[in-house]
Order: C-alpha cells, then structure tokens, then sequence
C-alpha cells in the first residue's frame, strides 16, 4: 500500500508496545517529531488505552497525518487463554460495554484486514491460531477506515516475541487489496466460517456480528454497516442463528438490496485461482 498508514500503539498495553517494538526493528525508521516515519508508515506511541480514544482523527490531524488507514497494535483478551493472532473492525450494535458509543460502528477496512490475516496464515507462529473476530467495542467514530491486529489472549502471549514480530511483519507487508466485501452475520466470537470464506475465497469481510449480537441487529444497523463496509453481499452462518433471528437479518438485507449468499453460491462465484505446479 502506497497510502498513508498510521499505526497506533500504546504504552498501557504490554502487546501493543510488543508489536511496536518489533515494528521497529524491522526497518530504519525517522523521527517525525510526535511520531516515527517508515515508508508510508507512521508509528504514533500513545498512553492511552486504545479501545477508549475520542477524537483521534483530529489528534492525527494536529501531528500532519492524514492517514489512508488506520491499525491498532492491541492486545486480546479471553477467558479461555488460547494463544491467537486476531483481526477485527471495532464498533458497538448495541450498547457500549468495552469502549466506544452505543450503536456506532467504525469505517471497515476490509481489503486491509484480508491482507492482514492472509499474511498472518502465510508465516504462522507455532501454537498460535489466526483468526477474525466479530465486531466490537471503541472507537467507534472513526471516518478513516481500521482495523485492530491483536495477540491474544494472557500475558504471557502478549510479550511473545514471536508474535509481536509476526503481528509487526504482516502490518508492514500490508498489500492494497480491493476484494469484493461481504458483511458477516452469526457463528461464535470467532467467526469460524467466515474466516475460512477469507482465506479460501477472492471475497473480505466487512463488519462481521456474532448470534450473540443478532439481538442487537436492524435495519439502521445492517445500513450503516453495509455503508461503513462498503458491501456488495452478505454471509449467514444460518446454522448458528435462530429461525426469527434469520428472519430479521434476512429483512433488512432485502429492505437494503443486499443479496445474502450461502458458502457454496461464494465459493463458486469468488473462486481462488488455481496455483500452477
């Protein structure tokens, strides 16, 4: 990617600042006075929690940045300690439980995260799963599009050279991507089927919602995420839905002339092409 890229770590987050680190030893990068200079990269270090920030587009602005993109250097959390590599969109369908305002969904950058996640598969890190994640918690106001790129899920993961090289190497190899973008709905946290059309399929994904967030789901929220993905096409994992929660995704994508396709409708339309031996 020629574009501006500003990538957003912070000191209150002990993989964000793994992930900076590596970022950079992996290039001679410049002093720009609030931040650092690679290419078309720009690294800004700041103490803040990431999911919390207000205004950073107008911060970005004060430095001279006018970023293309956006990516957050972050860590991820879960209950049951996997070690993952993790990619999402952030926005809030419902309620703002971790950041962010209630029914607002940041600008998807759905080009960028396949890119992200394809790298992450390419150059895997032993013990580690690469996986998407639904949607969810701040910031939410963004007009730029983002994308978190996380290591998960305890400390120990979190300072993992390894990974923080592996997440910084596949920021940085980031290519432009302008693949035809799908909106998700259904699966668990992390969007198993959805992950697979990714990688298997010429399509991205945009916003992506779990059936925990169905509930939260209508039409002002399938439009604005259809508008903020740029969609052409919508994805159900139907099995994972309720019949009236189906019914109710289904609805609003016709309300909005988005087509729903099923797995194997994508799979034959968006095929990859076939690798020469």
């Amino acid at each position: 990617m020629n574009d501006e890229i500003a990538v957003i770590a912070t000191t209150a987050d002990p993989a964000s600042l793994n992930i900076a680190d590596h970022l950079l030893g992996l290039g001679s990068w410049e002093e720009g006075g609030a931040f650092r200079r690679l290419r078309n990269f720009r690294l800004v270090l700041l103490e803040e929690r990431l999911i919390g920030l207000e205004g950073l587009e107008e911060r970005l602005e004060g430095m001279g940045l006018s970023p293309a993109l956006i990516v957050f250097a972050s860590r991820h959390q879960a209950k049951d300690g996997a070690p993952r590599l993790c990619g999402h969109f952030s926005g809030n369908p419902g309620e703002a439980v971790l950041g962010g305002r209630a029914r607002e969904l940041a600008v998807a950058a759905p080009g960028a995260l396949k890119s992200f996640i394809s790298n992450l598969v390419a150059h895997p890190v032993e013990g580690f799963e690469v996986t998407l994640e639904a949607t969810h918690h701040g910031p939410t106001n963004l007009t730029v599009p983002s994308f978190f790129a996380e290591i998960g899920s305890c400390e120990r993961e979190w300072s993992d050279p390894a990974a923080g090289e592996a997440v910084a190497r596949s920021i940085l190899d980031l290519e432009e991507l302008h693949p035809p973008a799908f909106l998700g709905f259904g699966g668990g946290h992390y969007v198993t089927r959805q992950n697979r059309l990714l990688l298997e399929t010429k399509i991205a994904f945009g916003h992506l919602f779990s059936k925990y967030q169905a509930r939260d789901l209508d039409l002002e929220i399938v439009e604005e995420a259809r508008m903020k993905s740029e969609a052409v096409g919508a994805y159900l994992d139907r099995k994972s839905l309720r019949s009236a929660e189906r019914e109710k995704i289904s609805g609003a994508l016709e309300e909005i002339g988005l087509q729903a396709l099923r797995e194997g409708e994508i799979r034959e339309r968006y095929p990859l092409p076939l690798l020469s031996s």
